[in-house]
């Protein structure tokens, strides 16, 4: 089985890329390599550590690594591939640029308030843990989560701007 790097490779050789989409395509499966030992060394961490706290917070830190990775090798895939025929699944999709999706901004604009929302009930809540117990993780945490939401909240804000486009 192949995998998605050696597929964008496979999409270099067939679209007769340009040799500026080859160099693009190396850096991301170089910095793909360098990701992937990466997760070897966060898996065994997480084997091997004791404490289950620090296997806790890592494993954390393994399920973003993940997808890091998987979107390194969607990039390549995309980039390699182009749009012609053939394209293997694990690519980026293409953005739509109707502007007319009206559900679709309807719905982001929605997320988008429940995401404000919690931003500011988590800058709460953190102001509360504060005061309570020992527990510095929990701190940690919840401000964890307030960049998760700082980063759906950009997501959602680009799919505002772009959904908007014509």
């Amino acid at each position: 089985m192949a995998t998605r790097f050696e597929k964008a490779f496979q999409g270099l050789r067939t679209t007769g890329a340009s040799v500026s989409t080859h160099e693009v395509v190396e850096a991301l499966n170089r910095h793909g390599r360098e990701e992937a030992e990466l997760l070897q060394r966060y898996r065994r961490f997480i084997a091997e550590a004791e404490s289950p706290g620090a296997r806790y917070l890592v494993q954390l830190i393994l399920d973003d690594e993940q997808r890091h990775h998987r979107v390194l090798e969607e990039l390549a895939n995309t980039i390699a591939w182009g749009w012609t025929k053939g394209v293997p699944d694990e690519v980026v999709p293409v953005f739509p640029r109707d502007g007319e999706d009206g559900a679709l901004r309807a719905e982001t604009r929605a997320l988008l308030r429940h995401e404000l929302r919690d931003r500011t009930q988590l800058r709460r809540l953190r102001r509360r843990l504060r005061s309570y117990g020992e527990a510095p993780s929990w701190g940690l945490l919840v401000d964890l989560m307030r960049l998760d939401t700082k980063k759906h909240i950009d997501i959602l804000r680009f799919i505002l701007r772009h959904a908007s486009r014509r």
